[in-house]
């Protein structure tokens, strides 16, 4: 490894590399003993009970206990620290959570994502960083995501959102005074594995001036340990200075001729010995306890811009037909079709984020997922680019559900499903999944296209939650962001909100014409301000 894209610290006091040896915790401190002879300290965050029962999301939720752990973890590693817990346990909740507990130490912070999720982090941060406690003029959590290369990080902010490749503008900070910045947090950090990309390099920069760093993967180290030193070295440089004594001392390697070939852990045990203050990592199995039976989650992404005209003329159109002088059936009957058009389109754009959401699902467990589509284009669509990448590498090929099997057909194909450990990913159609099938086996789904009757979800929801399901099922629904999408949910999730209130544990009676009147509604006030032709 190239000696510039190490990150390396200095004793204060003979200036020679450091080089843990052994650390001792006393209260706060961390006494830290450097191969030199010299002694480094460093001090822990940490919060009361009182503080940690005190947060409340802006939608009335609260952490789960297991994310409090991953929270006092974090602090007591003094905010360096590798979160590596499976996908959909709340990495981003744990992380967020820490800023708004210590926005003092730890704010100015710049999250670096992938551009598919930077949205998703938005949402979060209004979610998890907003409360009634701090009033509506509390700027302590103030935002800029960052959407293109020529935009500079602006004074006045307190968290950055940016991209991997935008990060890598050696100018996106000039504005802002010399070691603002407190804190970063690597989203998907094992994008930065090849040390001599632009990507780890513009990491790297910004984390040499960092104090506080936050490193989040789901997918676990344990087939190419080789890749991880360079998150290893972001996070802690002083337990990982240099990259071939960690190739020596932890990973499987051999030379082959051409060069050094390097596969897993060679002693996982000791690794998680020398790892165990700046990684925690647990899985849906040994969290199940704290996890509710059926956990709905919402994930933001933005509509494809090529769409973008499409949708804005839908709109317009939907404008136009509901202040039009046709009669009522005609007008009904026209929404209803003009709105069938603006799902149809947000399902086709939504198409990519999902085949991310499930590569990243894929690596990180070894469960399966089940997708639900609507439309039979959307549904061909992925079907063709989940092949492409679970084929290459080695998941199997896609299972398909459609309308045309018979029941027959349709049992076969859930069996298999089922019993090949080689076949991960399913995708079927909402409507011919709603009945007669049994899904008890996989507790994962993503809905990509919603139902106009949210019954219909409610019902594929219970072919996963019957009797004899012994995890708790996690249902991702995925919302192009300001869309038909994004009205329809926050329309659902209100009369749930209600009626949960109300009418404790009894079933919803939807009245889908109801709904989508209000729908149509919202999407001509409401919804037209942002695609106005």
């Amino acid at each position: 490894m190239a000696l510039t894209s190490i990150i390396r610290q200095e004793c204060p006091t003979c200036k020679k590399i450091a080089v843990e040896v052994s650390r001792l915790r006393l209260g706060k401190t961390i006494i830290i003993r450097l191969a030199c002879g010299h002694i480094l300290h460093s001090q822990t965050l940490e919060s009361d009970d009182k503080a940690y029962n005190s947060i409340v999301f802006s939608d009335g939720c609260k952490p789960r206990p297991y994310q409090i752990e991953a929270v006092k973890f974090a602090e007591e590693s003094n905010v360096r620290c590798i979160i590596a817990d499976e996908q959909g346990l709340g990495k981003t909740i744990e992380a967020l959570s820490l800023l708004r507990l210590h926005p003092a130490k730890l704010l100015p912070a710049v999250i670096v994502c992938p551009s598919t999720v930077k949205l998703q982090w938005m949402f979060e941060i209004h979610r998890i960083c907003s409360s009634e406690d701090f009033g509506a003029k509390d700027k302590k959590f103030l935002t800029q995501v960052i959407q293109k290369g020529s935009e500079r990080a602006m004074p006045g902010f307190t968290i950055y959102v940016v991209t991997y490749d935008i990060l890598k503008k050696e100018n996106l900070f000039e504005y802002l005074p010399e070691n603002t910045i407190k804190t970063i947090i690597i989203d998907e950090c094992q994008r930065v594995k090849n040390h001599l990309s632009d990507r780890a390099k513009a990491v790297q920069r910004i984390a040499k001036q960092t104090p506080h760093i936050i490193s989040m993967s789901g997918t676990p180290i344990k087939n190419n340990a080789g890749e991880y030193f360079t998150v290893l070295n972001l996070t802690k440089p002083t337990l990982f200075p240099h990259y071939q004594k960690y190739i020596d001392n932890y990973c499987d390697a051999y030379h082959n001729g051409w060069g050094q070939k390097i596969g897993g852990l060679k002693d996982v045990e000791r690794f998680h010995e020398d790892t165990k203050d700046i990684i925690i990592r647990r899985t849906k199995n040994e969290v199940l306890r704290d996890l509710p039976s059926i956990d709905r989650k919402f994930h933001h992404v933005e509509l494809d811009r090529r769409l973008n005209k499409a949708y804005a003329a839908a709109l317009q159109e939907l404008d136009d037909m509901l202040y039009s002088d046709e009669s009522e059936f005609n007008k009904a009957t026209n929404t209803i079709a003009i709105m069938g058009r603006l799902r149809h389109i947000t399902g086709i754009s939504k198409v990519s984020e999902c085949v991310d959401f499930v590569t990243e699902f894929l690596l990180s467990t070894d469960r399966k997922i089940v997708i639900f589509t609507h439309h039979q284009d959307v549904m061909e669509i992925l079907e063709k680019n989940l092949n492409e990448w679970c084929v290459e590498g080695d998941f199997g090929k896609v299972c398909k559900l459609h309308s045309g099997l018979n029941g027959d057909e349709r049992t076969r194909l859930v069996e298999l499903f089922k019993n090949d450990s080689s076949r991960r990913v399913m995708i079927a159609s909402t409507l011919a999944a709603g009945e007669g099938l049994n899904l008890q086996f996989c507790s994962d789904a993503i809905l990509l296209e919603r139902q106009w009757n949210p019954a219909n979800e409610e019902q594929v929801e219970g072919r996963f939650h019957r009797f004899g399901q012994m995890n708790n099922v996690s249902v991702t629904y995925m919302l192009a962001s300001g869309t038909i999408d994004e009205y329809f949910t926050e329309l659902v999730e209100v009369k749930r909100a209600i009626v949960a209130a109300t009418l404790d544990k009894r079933e919803i009676q939807w009245n889908q014409q109801s709904l989508m009147s209000e729908l149509a509604e919202i999407l001509v006030t409401k919804g037209r301000k942002a695609w106005s032709l």
